[in-house]
């Protein structure tokens, strides 16, 4: 059976997931979210004959490795780690895109996590570490829909601190505190992170 990104399944969010056929049998892996206790889960899909048979009659998959740490954001980042190996194993699912597509399928989930109360045109943005607000900023966008918004942040977000550099600069939030102000989002913000302002402005 074939499970939609983006719907529930078996208490997950399906965040992402991708198929291939290789020499004549299909593998694939997904990656989803628990919601309700902010664990992460990789999963390897059935070996199969097509690309709707990655789950069984009953929508059980072959294996899965599930991160339960208290910390939702560290879940994350190992879980698309994981995601990453995953894809690797199974046979021409990753490919050299593969960083960049999960990243934006895991932006896109956070961004409409928190619905705007109303429609709202906002712009994202960021500025350099060490900057003040007058420079121009260093990446920008026009005035999106408010998701679309939160989506592009989130992609900045990710882009800032992708690496495991540590820098502590006052007035600075943690990694892990500027995702969840800026998911929580719902009209103008400004969050430092790492000594980077990051953005959502009228």
């Amino acid at each position: 059976m074939r499970i939609k990104t983006g719907e529930q399944h078996q208490g997950w969010t399906v965040v992402d997931q991708a198929r291939r056929e290789w020499r004549g049998s299909f593998e694939g892996v997904w990656l989803g979210v628990d919601e309700s206790t902010g664990h992460w889960m990789v999963g390897r899909q059935h070996d199969g004959q097509s690309m709707d048979d990655g789950f069984d009659t009953t929508g059980n998959w072959s294996r899965s490795r599930i991160f339960r740490e208290d910390n939702e954001y560290l879940n994350m980042r190992r879980a698309l780690a994981a995601y990453d190996e995953e894809a690797r194993n199974a046979s021409d699912v990753w490919n050299g895109m593969w960083d960049q597509r999960a990243h934006e399928a895991v932006a896109r989930h956070l961004a409409h996590r928190v619905p705007f109360p109303a429609p709202l045109q906002l712009s994202a943005g960021w500025i350099g570490r060490g900057l003040s607000d007058s420079h121009s900023p260093m990446g920008a966008t026009i005035p999106l829909d408010g998701p679309v918004a939160k989506y592009e942040l989130i992609r900045y977000l990710q882009g800032q601190t992708r690496f495991d550099e540590t820098v502590t600069e006052a007035g600075s939030v943690s990694e892990q505190e500027a995702y969840q102000l800026i998911i929580n989002a719902t009209g103008p913000i400004l969050v430092v992170c790492r000594g980077v302002k990051f953005y959502l402005s009228k």
